[in-house]
């Protein structure tokens, strides 16, 4: 729900070339950004050169070179909020990470020092990026920031209903209301709709959010009041956004009425002047199918010439086909579709998840669990099983799934003994099955299943390996028994250069090759994690010819077998 279009930002000259320096040219990217730029700290005038700069590389749609611009003058932020708030809209306009659009929005609202923008605008940008981030509360708190500095604003108020409605949703956990609240949430949500409706009569955005709001509900007595008014508006907003003639209709009780309407949305004739690539929404299928407007077959081709399908519209569909024949046809065509399908699991207008297909064949899955932009979760597919899975701080590789063979944490690899350990972070449903077809294997994410972390993989792991801190390209592998230590072995260059045995899971005893002859001839001795001492057999003779002995104060004992006679006649104490 970007609200903040980038058309609208002033268009300055050009920023001059420097003394001494050749102009920039907006088409070589490369030399731009090998370009050395004038630094000052905290002049503001050097500021306004990269922010007129940056604004001119927008309004040309140069994006990449505007955020590079504003995020080599980030120094200059201390005196211009202008600088922050361009650097968000490139951010979000690159699809960055919206939590890093969020830390430059507040970094210019935190500064304070405005030229060419205001903190009206960067409140409403926050609000919106809250809102993709589902921190509904401190979006409305946003808003009433914005408020008391810019008054009431239309996109101000749709962003409040998207706040609102994004709180009742019935798939998230309750949020504590936010403090810019006086009333429960639904009797807020029900009162600014109508504020809305009644301050921007021509404004089509709040129909919208109401009918998405109301859909799947079982409406009570102010809901259907709500909806009734939206309804009687209906005809005068059409043509602002004609969409709403679908997403209307089912709660149109006129039959007559509401398939008049799809259909004309759907023939392309709600807009006295219709653009020459109409193509109806893809969700405008399912009441056109309930109305009668188009059979099975005829939903099933129009709906395959999309590459990007929505899982809600699937099963909307399947609920809907009426014979066999066309239940069997929209599963062929599932189990031959080459794209992705999309899941929207909490209904915020945002999807999650998104699996990517090949002939019918499951090959990828993304999961964004807080809709930052930044994949939390990527799994590989092979023949429709899951292979491995990419996690922000682990690397899970499945035997078979969901048993996990090893998972790779940093720079060590766990691994489980078979059928040892079991993590499925997805299950899988069916979609368009029928009475001779199963349906297509649709991953969706487990919110039941088991948390993942390191202290998890250790304690189902038998062993886990890591480079060896003592033998430089060494690995060490560490036996477990229910995570605790029991044996470690170094090995290095195909050989077994160290073994240390433990007890209760502290180190007791390890022997060492350390000139590497394929005999371990050192012997060191542990009082739980502390080496207390380290003797060395050099010459394989049986005799330990020298001696380290390690003493609480941190001092280390030395001593030789200066004769070879068995016995250590000379030490000296560091």
């Amino acid at each position: 729900m970007m609200i903040i279009a980038a058309v609208s930002l002033p268009m300055p000259a050009s920023l001059p070339a420097q003394s001494g320096s050749p102009a920039l040219d907006y088409d070589d990217e490369e030399a731009y950004l090998d370009e050395v730029w004038p630094f000052e700290l905290g002049d503001p005038a050097i500021a306004e050169k990269y922010l007129l700069w940056a604004e001119n590389a927008i309004g040309m749609g140069r994006w990449r070179q505007a955020r590079a611009a504003l995020e080599r003058a980030a120094d200059f932020a201390d005196v211009s909020s202008d600088i922050s708030y361009l650097l968000a809209l490139a951010r979000s306009e690159q699809d960055e990470n919206r939590k890093l659009v969020l830390e430059s929005l507040q970094r210019a609202i935190g500064t304070g020092r405005w030229m060419r923008y205001t903190e009206a605008h960067a409140r409403l940008m926050e609000a919106d990026q809250l809102i993709f981030l589902r921190r509904y509360s401190a979006a409305l708190d946003t808003l009433a920031a914005y408020r008391a500095a810019a008054g009431e604003t239309a996109d101000a108020a749709i962003l409040r209903l998207a706040a609102l409605k994004g709180l009742l949703n019935r798939n998230r956990r309750p949020e504590p209301r936010p403090a810019s609240l006086s009333l429960p949430v639904q009797a807020e949500f029900r009162r600014r709709m109508l504020e809305t409706m009644d301050n921007y009569p021509r404004d089509p955005r709040p129909l919208r959010i109401l009918f998405d709001y109301a859909r799947g509900r079982e409406p009570d007595r102010d809901d259907i009041a709500l909806v009734e008014i939206a309804l009687r508006r209906l005809p005068f907003l059409l043509e602002s956004d004609q969409e709403l003639a679908w997403m209307a209709a089912p709660f149109i009780g006129d039959t007559a009425e509401a398939r008049r309407l799809v259909a004309a949305y759907r023939a392309g004739s709600l807009k006295p002047r219709q653009s020459a690539d109409f193509k109806p929404h893809p969700a405008s299928i399912i009441p056109a199918l309930n109305l009668g407007l188009i059979d099975d077959n005829g939903a099933t081709e129009e709906f395959f010439t999309e590459s990007v399908l929505d899982r809600a519209h699937i099963t909307g569909i399947g609920k809907l086909l009426r014979s066999e024949e066309g239940r069997n046809y929209f599963a062929e065509k599932l189990h031959s579709f080459t794209g992705a399908i999309i899941e929207d699991e909490d209904r915020d207008d945002h999807p999650e998840s998104r699996a990517v297909y090949h002939q019918g064949n499951l090959q990828e899955y993304y999961y964004d669990a807080d809709q930052d932009n930044v994949t939390d979760m990527f799994i590989m597919f092979i023949a429709g099983a899951p292979q491995q899975a990419e996690l922000p701080a682990m690397l899970i590789l499945w035997e078979r799934y969901p048993l996990v063979r090893r998972a790779v944490v940093g720079n060590e690899i766990y691994l489980s003994a078979p059928g040892g350990f079991s993590f499925a972070p997805v299950f899988f449903e069916e979609l368009g099955g029928s009475g001779k077809y199963a349906g297509l294997l649709f991953p969706r994410r487990n919110s039941r299943g088991q948390s993942i972390s390191r202290r998890v993989v250790s304690a189902y792991a038998s062993s886990v390996q890591r480079p060896s801190a003592e033998f430089s390209g060494g690995v060490e592998q560490v036996f477990l028994n229910r995570g605790i230590p029991v044996r470690a072995e170094v090995t290095l260059n195909n050989t077994i250069v160290s073994v240390t045995e433990f007890e209760s899971g502290y180190p007791v005893i390890q022997r060492v090759d350390m000139d590497l002859d394929g005999r371990m001839e050192t012997v060191r001795r542990f009082d739980k994690s502390d080496i207390r001492s380290s003797e060395s057999d050099w010459y394989g003779d049986g005799i330990f010819g020298s001696a380290e002995l390690y003493r609480e104060d941190g001092s280390v004992v030395y001593s030789w077998d200066l004769d070879g006679d068995g016995a250590r006649e000379y030490s000296e104490r560091r």
